[in-house]
C-alpha cells in the first residue's frame, strides 16, 4: 500500500510541476497587429514572476502560465515589441527558432518612480511606439518559425520599490519578397503608364 502512495504522491508532484511551467501559445498573424502581454508578479508563482503572461489569464491556483508567440515566416518579417504602461519598464525578449535562441533587450530607458510627475503613460500601442520614452525593441526575421518569449528586466518603481506589474505588446509584419515588390512596382509602373496615354488622347 505504501508503495502506491508513493507512486500516487510523486506522480501529483510531477502533474502539480508541469502546471508551474505550463504555458499559454499565441499563434501570431503576419499583418502588424499588436498582440497584448502582461506582468504581474502578484499573480504569479515565483517562478514566473517576471515572465510575460496573458492579458487574460485566470490566477484560480494562483499561478498564470507563461506566455509565448508563435509563427512561421516565409521570407521575411519585422518582429516589434513595445512597452505599454508607463515610461520606465524594460523586458527581456528571447527569439526561438531552429538556428538556436537569440537573446534581446528592449531599448534602454530612464527608470522611473510613478510618483514622477512627468511620467507619460501610453494611450493606445501607436503612442507607445512612437515615443522614446518607452522601450521598444524592432528587429528584422528571416524565413522560419519562431517562438517569441519575454519578462521584465527593469520596472517602474513605486515610493523607491519596484512595481513588477506592467503591460505591453508585441507585432509581426511580413516584408514581401524583392520579386514580389518588383511585380508590383512594374504593376503600378504599366498602371500610371497606361492612365498618362489615356489623358493625352
Amino acid at each position: 500500500m505504501s508503495i502506491l502512495r508513493s507512486s500516487f504522491v510523486a506522480a501529483a508532484v510531477a502533474l502539480s510541476a508541469a502546471a508551474a511551467q505550463a504555458a499559454t501559445v499565441i499563434p501570431v498573424a503576419q499583418d502588424g497587429s499588436w498582440n497584448a502581454f502582461t506582468v504581474d508578479a502578484l499573480s504569479t508563482s515565483a517562478a514566473n514572476a517576471l515572465n510575460w503572461i496573458d492579458t487574460d489569464y485566470s490566477p484560480a491556483a494562483g499561478d498564470a502560465d507563461t506566455l509565448s508567440f508563435s509563427f512561421t515566416v516565409a521570407d521575411k518579417a519585422i518582429l516589434r515589441v513595445v512597452d505599454l504602461f508607463a515610461a520606465g519598464d524594460v523586458f527581456n525578449v528571447s527569439i526561438t527558432s531552429a538556428a538556436g535562441t537569440q537573446l534581446l533587450g528592449t531599448s534602454a530607458v530612464t527608470a522611473r518612480d510613478l510618483g514622477d510627475a512627468v511620467l507619460p503613460f501610453a494611450g493606445t500601442v501607436a503612442e507607445a511606439w512612437g515615443n522614446v520614452d518607452f522601450s521598444q525593441l524592432e528587429v528584422v526575421l528571416g524565413a522560419g518559425t519562431y517562438t517569441v518569449t519575454g519578462s521584465l528586466l527593469q520596472s517602474v518603481t513605486d515610493g523607491g520599490f519596484a512595481l513588477n506589474s506592467t503591460a505591453g505588446s508585441l507585432s509581426v509584419t511580413a516584408v514581401p519578397e524583392p520579386t514580389s515588390l518588383a511585380l508590383v512596382l512594374a504593376a503600378v509602373g504599366v498602371v500610371g503608364l497606361v492612365s498618362r496615354r489615356r489623358a493625352q488622347v
